[in-house]
Formats: C-alpha cells, structure tokens, sequence
C-alpha cells in the first residue's frame, strides 16, 4: 500500500494529479516512479530508494532558464499520449582517443535515432561572398543537449527585426544576412541529423519566413514547451510564417493539417496529450509497456550499452470514495542517465471523475500501488 510522496523499492515514489485525459474529461492521475541501476550483466535493477518526482523543470548550469536549456523535465504531467524516451548523458568518442566527427545512436524497441557530432567550429565572413567553416576541433567527449544544436537568435543582421529561431531559441547557428558582426565568430551546431547538416550555402536564410526550410534541431533529451512545433500543440504559432505553410513537422504527421492558418484563426485545436510528451523529435514512443530492448552507441566511455527496460510494471488503485478501483497503467517516460548508469520510469494510471463540481462531494482520495 503506498500514500502520495513515499518512496521503497517495493512500490515506487507516488502522487496523485489533477488533470484531463485526450478526451478532455476531468481525471485524477496516480504517478508513481520507480528507479533502477543498470548493472555490468547488463540488467536494469531496482535501486534500495526510489529517486523522487521532479516537481519542476531543472536546467542545466546555474538553472538559469534564461541561459540554459531544461536537462530534466518536472515529472507530474498528469497525462501524457505517448511514452517519452529521453537520454541525458555525453557522447564519448571510441576508444577515448580525440575525434573531429563521431555518430552516436539510440536504439529503442527497434527504432533507432543517430545523431552526428561534430566538434567545435565557427563561421569565417568573407565580403560579398559566401561564408566558409573551421575545421572542426577535436574531442574526446561532448555533452548532448540543445544549446549545442541548430537555433538561436540573430538580432544583428536586421537589428530592428529580432529573430528567434522559433524551433530551438537556445542553440547556436542561425543568422540572416551576411553582415560581418552576425557571421564572423559564428558558432555552429555540434550535434546535427546526419541526413540535415548545416552547409556554408544554407547558413544565411536571408527572409526570417524561410526559417522553417532550415535544420529542425537534434538532440536526445527533452525539448522545451515553447519550443515550435511542442508549442503549436497548446493552439500558438510562430511569427514569420504565412498561412497555408506547410512545415516538415506538418508532413511528419506531428502537428495537423493546415495548422498555421487554423492558429491564425483561432481555430487550432488544443492537444494537451500530445503537448505533454517532451521527448526530442524521434524519441516518443506509442505503446511502450517495459522489457523492451534499448541499445546506446557512442554515450558510453565503455562502450555500447544494451539492456531491456524493467517489465515490473505497477498495480495502481484509486479510491475517490467509492472503493478501491483498478486503474489501466501507462508508462509516462523513460528517463536513461548512461554516465550514472541509471533509468527511471515514470508510470500513470488515471479514473475520470464528474468535474469541478463534483469535487464538494468527494469523501476520499487514496492510491495504492503495488
């Protein structure tokens, strides 16, 4: 039996959660953590105490929102449409011996996501002319994470006209026009899809509306709320972009049909399910239920990791005051620390209630998970 906010490794760390389902209907979510170790076996083993839910986003130095992109996401969205895969960690060059360029991959259930790492480099400007890349540096390992991918903001090219590049505000890359103080000094995004790199003939986008034909930023871990296209899930839509767009998250299936004209109008629908998974574009997974099989390439000093996720999945109960109901789980998120050789999973299960006004006749709310 287990009240919200205890943590033993014979339950999980518990809260319960108002919110709506894909339905839109009132719920109360039970979520419940539950933390493991990945042994040398390869085997995910539970921890002696569960690691808590995180109550709110952390970012990385200082959290400092302002300068820093979230590294992990607060834990108790009360419902979520999908399972969000996420990896926090480093990419290690093979064998420990300094590298210009590497890929690193993450292979979950059968579908895999590699991203291209590149080490440090910077735009020459060159007058009337298009402007040419460093030479890469070398590394031995780089952290992942979004301020290192393609985005930005240029706001010397058209100092009256700021820009943000609406998919990733804090990366490094974006620039408008070859103006020497824009380019010259440039940094460029380290980690990259290898299929999409940035080249020296589509660094300038010279019309802030063309930003949507520019690299859609890459990563492993959690990619942020006011983020495009996570944003346009709440009904918002980015500035520069006219009606009757169509972008490739559009084509990707991840935003519906028509969605910038429908935002201009108001008449976006809202999808909080959908807006609730945070996971970077690859990394959300329908369907997951644990024991599937996860494989890390190149995020290791080790080498590759390979392991299956826990299949202890929970047995929760709610009692809103009519008795102990049995709830359907789902599995929220899939946290994977390699350089702590450490996964959390975060699991949901929801019951409907009433509505607001119901909640004056409620006589009891109590989880039980096993």
């Amino acid at each position: 039996m287990t009240s919200p906010g205890v943590g033993a490794a014979t339950d999980g760390v518990v809260e319960i959660v108002p919110g709506r389902n894909h339905r839109g209907e009132h719920i109360f979510s039970v979520i419940v953590k539950r933390s493991y170790r990945l042994t040398s076996s390869g085997a995910a083993e539970r921890v002696e105490m569960d690691r808590p839910l995180r109550k709110v986003d952390e970012y990385y130095e200082n959290s400092d929102p302002e300068r820093s992109p979230v590294k992990h996401e607060a834990e108790l969205a009360p419902y979520k449409a999908a399972t969000d895969v996420v990896v926090v960690g480093r990419a290690y060059a093979p064998g420990g011996s300094p590298t210009v360029r590497m890929t690193v991959a993450v292979e979950v259930a059968g579908r895999t996501k590699a991203l291209a790492i590149t080490g440090d480099r910077y735009c020459l400007y060159r007058p009337s002319m298009m402007p040419v890349f460093t030479d890469p540096e070398p590394f031995v390992e780089m952290e992942i994470r979004y301020d290192r991918a393609y985005g930005g903001s240029d706001t010397k090219s058209l100092p009256s006209v700021p820009f943000l590049y609406p998919r990733n505000f804090k990366g490094v890359g974006v620039v408008l026009r070859n103006v020497k103080e824009a380019v010259d000094g440039l940094r460029l995004p380290n980690i990259e899809e290898p299929q999409d790199l940035i080249a020296p003939e589509r660094l300038l986008l010279e019309d802030p509306e063309r930003w949507h034909l520019q690299p859609m930023p890459q990563g492993l871990g959690w990619y942020q709320r006011e983020w495009y296209p996570r944003s346009a899930m709440l009904g918002s839509f980015p500035p520069f972009i006219p009606a009757g767009t169509v972008t490739p998250e559009e084509r990707l299936g991840l935003l519906p049909k028509d969605h910038v004209a429908l935002a201009k109008q108001s008449r976006l629908r809202i999808m909080e399910a959908q807006f609730a998974c945070g996971a970077s574009i690859g990394m959300v997974f329908p369907g997951l239920n644990g024991d599937e099989e996860v494989k890390l390439d190149g995020l290791s000093p080790d080498g590759p990791l390979a392991f299956r996720l826990p299949a202890d999945s929970p047995a929760i109960g709610l009692d809103l005051g009519s008795g102990l109901q049995s709830l359907e789980v789902a599995l929220h998120t899939v946290s994977i620390r390699p350089d702590e050789r450490a996964v959390d999973l975060v699991w949901r299960g929801a019951q409907t209630y009433a509505g607001y006004a119901w909640l004056t006749k409620m006589s009891r709310l109590h989880a039980e998970v096993t």
